[in-house]
């Protein structure tokens, strides 16, 4: 049983073309008659599923999930101060909610290249109003265009450092996603728990070392956002492969 992880173990960061090997893992967990859960942190497109079986990924049904499957069970649509990429503010608009950076009843931030100071001060402004604080999820970092940038994590960390607050996380590795996700799993085998389910990363930080606390096995690829393991504890790791076509190779060997 299997939790997958697409950006940069299934796309590439460069131009989110397949990574090797990506479709070739469909198709054998699918004529295997595996269960598995895709899971990303997309917070840009309402439909990204269907981006991606457009890229020729065999993902079934009820087997994917991403912050926006669960949103709905934590805001309903309100006034809120949203931070992020255009893409994200005009899901949101599709979603039912109006903006409001001056009463807004929460505060939503998700990932973006281009934050400012003045956007950070704005945050810490709403914040100490006490604001209702959401995070989209918790990644640590991402790359785009060559470049490494802070995620949501390492932003709200910065926040914290600032002012004191609680907030809520949506996507991973929030321990109400996993579990969200173990339930789709559950769908497919009713067996299928923590303990025998397998998460597959290029995210150490960000997906992996939440998910070997919970108990799952944990498989870091080292096409995405980490290349190598320097600095890394492998002892959260039960194996590391350089991209998904080594993991995909050895599926029938290892892991059947």
């Amino acid at each position: 049983m299997f939790f997958i992880d697409v950006q940069g173990t299934l796309l590439s960061d460069s131009d989110k073309s397949l990574i090797a090997g990506a479709k070739e893992l469909f198709a054998c967990l699918n004529s295997e008659k595996q269960s598995y859960v895709v899971l990303t942190n997309n917070t840009k497109n309402l439909d990204f599923l269907h981006f991606l079986r457009e890229k020729g990924l065999q993902i079934k049904d009820k087997a994917y999930l991403d912050p926006f499957c669960v949103f709905a069970n934590i805001l309903k649509p309100c006034k809120i101060a949203a931070f992020g990429s255009e893409e994200f503010l005009q899901s949101l608009q599709s979603l039912g909610f109006k903006f409001d950076y001056k009463e807004p009843q929460a505060l939503l931030i998700a990932s973006y290249d281009n934050f400012s100071f003045k956007d950070f001060a704005n945050m810490i402004a709403m914040i100490k109003k006490g604001v209702k604080v959401i995070a989209m999820h918790e990644t640590s970092i991402y790359k785009k265009d060559g470049y490494f940038y802070p995620g949501v994590g390492s932003i709200m960390l910065m926040l914290l450092n600032a002012v004191h607050f609680e907030y809520q996380v949506v996507g991973k590795p929030s321990v109400a996603f996993y579990e969200e996700a173990l339930r789709l799993l559950q769908m497919q085998d009713p067996k299928a728990r923590f303990e025998n389910t397998i998460l597959i990363s290029d995210d150490f930080k960000g997906d992996l070392i939440q998910a070997k606390k919970l108990g799952m096995k944990t498989v870091l690829v080292l096409s995405g956002k980490t290349s190598d393991t320097k600095g890394i504890d492998t002892n959260f790791l039960d194996a590391i492969y350089p991209s998904i076509l080594e993991f995909t190779k050895e599926y029938n060997v290892k892991f059947r």
